[in-house]
């Protein structure tokens, strides 16, 4: 049985996808604040950590991206037709590529070659396996 997802998290992987990760979390804020889901705290801390990265601010982006595995990780590996377990991957090979610094320019941001997380729903909900 396929499990309805609400609009406002199709909006947020749409934002995500088009590498947009200020309305990515904007669009999902409301979301999490009606279902207190921390399934949608940990997707909306992804593109917040994401939109550090991309501004060079290295402390936030690390912080966010901790955070954002803990709430994901009881949601492994499958949770509303998202491959939590390669969302947390992601984040995990963003944390060791990332360096242990405050802040970083932009051009150096760029040459440590982290792609934006790429977002699809699964044909069916497999939280089983």
């Amino acid at each position: 049985m396929s499990e309805e997802i609400p609009q406002e998290f199709l909006e947020y992987m749409e934002h995500v996808n088009n590498e947009e990760y200020f309305e990515a979390h904007e669009v999902l804020e409301d979301l999490w604040h009606a279902d207190r889901i921390d399934f949608y705290k940990g997707m909306i801390q992804v593109a917040v950590a994401i939109f550090h990265l991309r501004h060079g601010n290295i402390v936030g982006a690390r912080s966010m991206f901790k955070r954002a595995k803990q709430l994901l990780s009881p949601y492994s590996p499958v949770f509303r037709r998202i491959d939590v377990r390669a969302v947390i991957a992601y984040i995990e090979d963003c944390l060791v590529i990332i360096p242990d610094v405050k802040e970083m320019e932009r051009d150096e941001v760029d040459k440590l070659g982290i792609e934006g997380i790429r977002l699809q729903l699964l044909n069916e909900d497999l939280s089983e396996f």
